[in-house]
């Protein structure tokens, strides 16, 4: 055995480029993996940041679920005797340029807050009433250093801080300026009004005896389960990603260890000839393995590490714009999920090479350099492989409902067409070379298919990323159009009313609605439910309702008990979660007590996955006794009115009032929509990334395999210029064929996406749509990637000389 491990560090250290090729491959697949990982736990821990910080990893929280709560609450439970340590927060979301922050109003005195400031930043935050502290990481973002100025936008205000600092905090105070709670409240003018109460975990039972129905008590394993159940879909489209980037690494390994067997071929015959017996083969192979896979792995989990904290903004972003969630700056990996991914890939890498295992043990003892021919029952197995594994996926997609078993669906049908997209690949190279038979290209791809085994690899991985990248496009471009149709139909008012303060209450309506030229109003009220569902309290007139898009119910007939406050309407996200349908009752508690509502109708809505209750505004504000509106629809008597004129008129009823145009609220939602898919849009390139190393790495085998016919064409007379371009021919072909092949593949993962998984992640339905410009791009960028990854092959083939190798003949 140690006969065996000296011609393997021998022949590793006369072929550095290979072993990093190797490593190259696995560490791309692992850090994608590891980024997606580190990213998923991010947008989990952004509920409870803040909470974490000031009051520990397991407090307990007091909210009313109507709106703000009541700070003479907080003074009545802290002068109970026997009263816990209580922690008043105010929140407060603001943004610096692009950047979103969060101010935390907190009582430096009091809970858990007390000790978190040291006595002089403590002491420099009370001095002023604007002072603001942030810890390091934050500053460093703003650019700003304590004792700078700096000014922020609270709706249409602009609000001057002074920064101080830095709070000796980690990650769970990124983006959040702590401030004391009264100068909070005066200087965003939500006096006497908190955020909530955080208290320790002992403290449940003390405050549950307390504590009057109206207000609620969470825990934090109860918000990080919120945070879990809010973000799910994103979640879930992360996983997908960093799953399939490792599968296409995966055959990168593949190719390369097929790569480095090539060049093994005969010493391993050697070896067989002077006693070596198969087992001891394979278990050499199997230690390689392991550890070119374990040391990849190692360099992909820096990578990975490295890679989220580069695309964490990515995320960040459509996060606190589509859940109001700050989620921290920075990843804060553990080594339990670092060692879970590395032996995850370590194993899979295993798995991955059984095939060469096997073609090692056929060597016969003096083998030359080319494999034994390979029978054609393995290949009808793999096709009834295939075809089996994509029935399975069928079968479970049809039968189950379920989010896991719809992306293990998803997965068995991509390891089918794995094991399919060789064989298509080569019927499509055999057609391409008959196309011109007595050229350059089509001698090009005749060497390349006497080479098939090296190419099947690469034929899958690289049509497994282009499908993937053009699939997901093709969902997301669908997406697109289909939330553009939604937002054009909702928007039915020709301009929004918002405000900075707390709402628009029903004085300032009036005097609103009152203004020339408005036909009329609509308005919604917004407010968040103890279970996670979103209650819109709507002032809808005729023209408002028809903007709606219903996918189940009579409209008619459900506006009429709508106005009369006798049944509410539901989002398509809530209406599957809950499996309500039409009748079907929802119930809600109310300070009155619990009651319960028909269910009218179902509508279209994309700007929740968790789904929405609409309810009639009226029958809203008699049960909760919450008068305020969020937004304001104008509708104009004149199509022609002055609209600057009318917001200056606005702004005389009250400063903070904004009038917003129909087109720029719909330009904003796009611009959400298209922030959201950004992170998947950079690790499709990733995953095409992986894919090249695996067309580049299949090249070099097939070179090597295939040395003695390079080296008789030169010797016939073919020149280094056209072996280049023979090599490059051979690329691009390759990769023209794997487009060609993922074209189908990419429909299907687009079908797959837009009908199985979108609804199962996020709870609503897309109408099935054909964007096919990523389709019709996705071909000359193969071909030009194709020559673009041939470019070190053919240099590297060009570059040898073909007199030693005719000498071995």
């Amino acid at each position: 055995m140690r006969l065996l491990f000296q011609s393997s560090r021998r022949f590793f250290r006369r072929h550095p480029g290979q072993f990093m090729l190797a490593l190259a491959g696995m560490a791309a697949g692992v850090a994608v993996m590891t980024g997606v990982a580190l990213m998923r736990d991010v947008l989990i821990d952004s509920l409870d940041g803040a909470a974490e910080a000031l009051a520990g990893p397991d407090s307990v929280r007091v909210t009313n679920p109507g709106g703000p709560l009541d700070e003479t609450r907080f003074a009545e439970l802290a002068r109970t005797p026997g009263a816990p340590a209580l922690t008043p927060v105010l929140v407060e979301r603001v943004r610096f340029d692009q950047q979103r922050l969060e101010l935390l109003g907190i009582d430096p005195f009091s809970g858990g807050t007390r000790g978190l400031l040291p006595p002089a930043l403590l002491a420099q935050l009370l001095e002023s009433p604007a002072a603001a502290a942030a810890n390091a990481s934050t500053l460093e973002r703003l650019d700003r250093s304590p004792g700078d100025r700096v000014s922020v936008r609270f709706g249409e205000r602009t609000l001057q801080l002074d920064l101080v600092g830095p709070v000796p905090a980690g990650h769970n105070l990124d983006d959040r300026l702590l401030m004391d709670i009264a100068a909070l409240q005066d200087l965003v003018g939500r006096q006497g009004e908190l955020s909530w109460i955080d208290a320790p975990a002992e403290a449940r039972g003390w405050l549950q005896e307390r504590l009057p129905d109206s207000l609620e008590l969470g825990s934090a394993a109860e918000r990080r389960d919120a945070a879990a159940r809010l973000t799910e879909g994103m979640r879930a489209n992360l996983t997908a990603m960093g799953l399939i980037s490792l599968t296409v690494g995966l055959f990168v390994i593949f190719s390369v260890l097929s790569f480095l067997l090539v060049q093994r071929r005969r010493s391993l015959a050697l070896l067989r000839a002077v006693g070596v017996t198969g087992n001891r083969i394979t278990a050499l192979l199997l230690a390689e393995t392991a550890i070119v896979a374990g040391l990849g792995a190692l360099i992909g989990l820096v990578g990975g590490t490295l890679l989220a904290d580069s695309l964490i903004g990515l995320v960040r972003t459509p996060v606190a714009e589509l859940y109001g969630l700050l989620a921290p700056a920075g990843v804060q990996p553990t080594a339990g999920l670092y060692a879970t991914l590395w032996l995850i890939a370590v194993g899979a890498a295993l798995f991955a090479v059984t095939g060469l295992l096997r073609e090692a043990r056929r060597i016969p003892p003096g083998a030359m350099l080319r494999p034994p021919s390979t029978a054609g029952t393995p290949r009808l197995v793999a096709t009834a492989a295939a075809f089996a594994l994509m029935a399975l996926a069928l079968c479970i997609v049809l039968a189950s409902s379920s989010l896991p078993l719809a992306f293990v669906a998803l997965f068995l049908a991509l390891g089918g067409f794995a094991l399919l997209a060789p064989a298509l690949g080569i019927r499509i190279l055999s057609l391409l070379r008959c196309i011109a038979p007595n050229r350059l290209p089509a001698r090009a791809l005749a060497l390349l298919l006497a080479g098939q085994a090296r190419i099947r690899p690469a034929l899958a991985a690289l049509s497994l990323a282009l499908a993937l990248a053009v699939g997901l496009a093709m969902m997301v471009l669908g997406f697109r159009a289909a939330v553009d149709d939604w937002i054009d139909r909702l928007l039915r008012a020709d301009s929004y009313v918002t405000t900075s303060q707390a709402g628009l209450d029903a004085a300032m309506v009036e005097r609103i609605a009152a203004l020339p030229n408005i036909e009329t109003t609509s308005s919604a009220r917004r407010v968040t439910i103890g279970d996670g569902r979103q209650l819109i309290a709507y002032d809808l007139p005729p023209r408002a309702w028809a903007g709606f898009e219903w996918l189940a119910g009579d409209p008619q007939v459900a506006y009429a008990s709508f106005r009369a406050g006798e049944a509410v309407v539901v989002s398509e996200p809530l209406a599957r979660r809950d499996r309500l349908e039409i009748g079907d009752e929802v119930r809600l508690e109310t300070p009155e007590g619990v009651r319960h509502f028909p269910v009218a109708a179902v509508y279209r809505d994309y700007a929740s996955e968790r789904g929405s209750i609409a309810m009639h505004a009226p029958t809203y504000r008699k049960l909760y006794g919450d008068s305020l509106r969020e937004s304001l629809g104008l509708y104009y008597a004149d199509a022609a009115l002055d609209e600057q004129a009318l917001a200056e008129r606005l702004r005389s009823i009250d400063a903070d009032l904004q009038l917003t145009r129909r087109e720029t609220v719909r330009e904003s939602t796009l611009a959400v929509f298209d922030r959201t898919f950004r992170i998947s849009w950079a690790l499709a390139a990733l995953v095409a990334i992986i894919a090249v190393i695996a067309l580049v790495s299949a090249l070099l085998a097939l070179g090597l395999e295939r040395r003695r016919d390079y080296a008789t064409l030169r010797a016939l007379g073919l020149t280094r210029g056209r072996l280049h371009a023979l090599v490059v021919c051979q690329t691009a072909g390759l990769a023209l064929a794997a487009a060609v092949v993922a074209v189908p593949l990419a429909v299907a993962i687009h079908l797959g996406l837009s009908l199985v998984i979108q609804p199962r992640a996020f709870g609503w339905s897309l109408p099935l749509s054909w964007p096919l410009t990523p389709l019709a791009v996705m071909l000359p960028l193969a071909v030009i990637s194709g020559l673009l990854a041939g470019l070190y092959p053919a240099w590297r083939i060009g570059r040898r000389d073909p007199g030693p190798e005719l000498g071995n003949l």
